[in-house]
């Protein structure tokens, strides 16, 4: 049954008020649907015939400012750079990388070579920018141009920094038409995840240079789909690469569909309507009302929804913690906080299952490990299970708290820096904490000023958070690594251990996966025994698709993979 035939969701969308009338079709409406966008199909009036089409809509609710993957510095330009071009390797299902342009590539001079040999089947999309032939294909000096232009001042990428100090003086040169080699000042383990990132698309140079600042709207890749429409602040279209290189295990053609659409509405509840009604396929973000009348408080849908829609959950790499400075000589250190003992008590002070139930509506995991979060190679999974290791002892952290010295008739004084999307937070450990002698004044700023604050070593106890760039536990562990302290780099809480730091730089010289793995492990668990930081809660993937849907998967690092997606047979 298909959501919009449903008694139960038509009676909810009245009940909203919801009409096709408060909905933003009308830029829609006046060019009919996909096939009408350009993509050749006739007769196309309505979502249902986008049904027998093999089209998925999704609506992607904060701008796409360029299609430009040197400027895919979010989720709006990484996804669309999955959709329209490939990079050198991706991600394989457990983070690590896999095969794409490059078939394959070996790792010689204890891990300062990386050579790449490419396939010799792929094609860029069809485009005036190659003249009459109106494509090509791929070759190494594409790829090389392609991160060189990344590293351009010029092209003024947010992924500049990918490259910054770690190429040697031959950096990335061409051998042969499908061979490449990138060359390191030293060894660095994780640079295959940097090159599955978005930012390490490859382009066509012929592209870049005909449209030049253009190019954001003019992109030409290799990848699944091509640009077939974009209508700026209303939404786009893309179709099949008809020449796409990949094929699945029986031989066929990826991908799948014939074209995506996206729409961009910015008001949640636009959304939401438009998925109820069968507009949209996916569902990726939503009011809290919204949670309550579909999903109880074990994230399951209600009973009166069952069979209606698909749940898509999974871990999400970010990580919300609570940080200390550490920094005895910085002018805004809290000496209290210098005593791991006091660390150690507002840790067993802290309830995160009441914190991720009550305040984040069941979406994510409570803290009870360390910095790593779920999915990341080198986390460890048993932190998950609450029953063997919640930390949550209020009694044990009274007991820390008299041996430091405090309690009720001497108080633990703290001051909390936060921004005001999680005021909510900060609330509530300041009432959580209140009975165990912990008096915790809240000071809010907005995201630039607090970061201000940390960088400057101005905040003594503060909330933050980090979203991984790649999905290599170095990326996390480097928020500790003594020559990473402010304002040098992201170890904002100043920590300082010179073994947690002989571990890292060992780190970055092993090019054995399981060896790494091993030490990140060894590394977070200092991380957990001096507690510079408090993690809060590990994030979570939550999102809601039409029935009738097979294949859909996005990864921890919220990365979808549209080429196995395709629509099936359904009652």
């Amino acid at each position: 049954m298909k959501p919009k035939d449903t008694p139960t969701i038509l009676a909810l969308l009245r009940s909203l008020g919801a009409s096709l009338g408060l909905i933003r079709w009308s830029v829609w409406a006046g060019l009919g649907w996909a096939g009408c966008l350009g993509l050749g199909w006739t007769g196309c009036s309505s979502p249902s015939q986008d049904t027998a089409l093999n089209v998925f809509h999704y609506n992607q609710e904060t701008p796409i400012r360029s299609l430009d993957p040197a400027m895919a510095r979010d989720q709006a330009g990484n996804w669309t750079a999955r959709l329209l071009f490939n990079r050198l390797v991706e991600l394989g299902p457990d983070q690590n990388p896999v095969p794409s342009l490059a078939h394959r590539w070996e790792i010689l001079n204890e891990g300062r070579l990386y050579r790449f040999y490419l396939r010799d089947s792929v094609f860029f999309h069809e485009n005036p920018c190659f003249g009459p032939a109106k494509t090509r294909p791929l070759r190494a000096g594409d790829v090389v141009y392609s991160l060189q232009r990344l590293q351009d001042p010029s092209t003024a990428s947010p992924g500049a920094w990918i490259f910054r100090d770690k190429l040697a003086p031959k950096g990335m040169i061409v051998v042969d038409s499908l061979i490449l080699e990138i060359h390191l000042s030293q060894p660095f383990p994780p640079l295959l995840g940097l090159l599955s990132m978005g930012y390490c698309s490859v382009t066509a140079p012929e592209a870049t240079r005909r449209y030049g600042r253009d190019f954001r709207s003019h992109p030409v890749g290799t990848g699944p789909f091509a640009l077939r429409t974009w209508l700026e602040g209303e939404g786009l279209v893309l179709s099949r690469h008809p020449r796409y290189f990949e094929k699945d295990a029986r031989g066929q053609r990826l991908p799948y569909l014939q074209a995506v659409q996206i729409h961009q509405w910015t008001d949640k509840s636009t959304a939401a309507m438009a998925f109820l009604q069968g507009k949209i396929d996916l569902l990726s973000g939503w009011e809290p009302a919204f949670q309550r009348r579909f999903f109880d408080d074990e994230l399951q849908l209600k009973p009166d929804f069952e069979g209606q829609f698909q749940v898509v959950r999974g871990p999400y790499f970010n990580t919300e913690y609570l940080g200390f400075l550490l920094d005895s000589s910085a002018s805004g250190v809290n000496r209290a906080l210098l005593n791991p003992l006091v660390r150690q008590a507002l840790h067993h002070a802290t309830d995160r299952v009441t914190l991720v139930r009550s305040l984040r509506r069941g979406v994510g995991y409570p803290g009870h490990g360390g910095l790593l979060p779920p999915g990341l190679p080198g986390f460890d999974s048993t932190s998950l299970n609450p029953k063997t290791s919640n930390p949550y002892q209020p009694l044990l952290a009274k007991e820390i708290l008299r041996k430091a010295g405090y309690g009720p008739t001497r108080p633990l004084r703290l001051v909390l820096e936060t921004n005001p999307s999680y005021a909510d937070i900060a609330q509530y450990l300041q009432s959580l904490w209140a009975p165990l002698g912990i008096q915790v004044e809240i000071k809010l700023s907005q995201g630039p000023a607090l970061r201000q604050l940390l960088s400057g070593k101005e905040a003594s106890f503060f909330r933050a958070s980090w979203i991984a760039d790649y999905a290599d536990a170095e990326n996390y562990l480097a928020l500790a690594y003594g020559p990473n302290q402010v304002p040098n780099g992201p170890n904002y809480t100043c920590y300082q251990d010179s073994t947690y730091d002989r571990l890292y730089q060992r780190a970055l010289q092993t090019t054995d996966v399981r060896e790494r793995h091993a030490l990140y492990r060894r590394m977070d668990a200092r991380i957990q025994a001096a507690r510079p930081l408090i993690v809060l809660y590990y994030d979570m993937m939550l999102q809601l698709l039409a029935t009738g849907w097979e294949g859909w998967h996005v990864s921890p690092l919220n990365s979808p993979d549209f080429r196995y997606l395709r629509r099936v047979p359904t009652r």
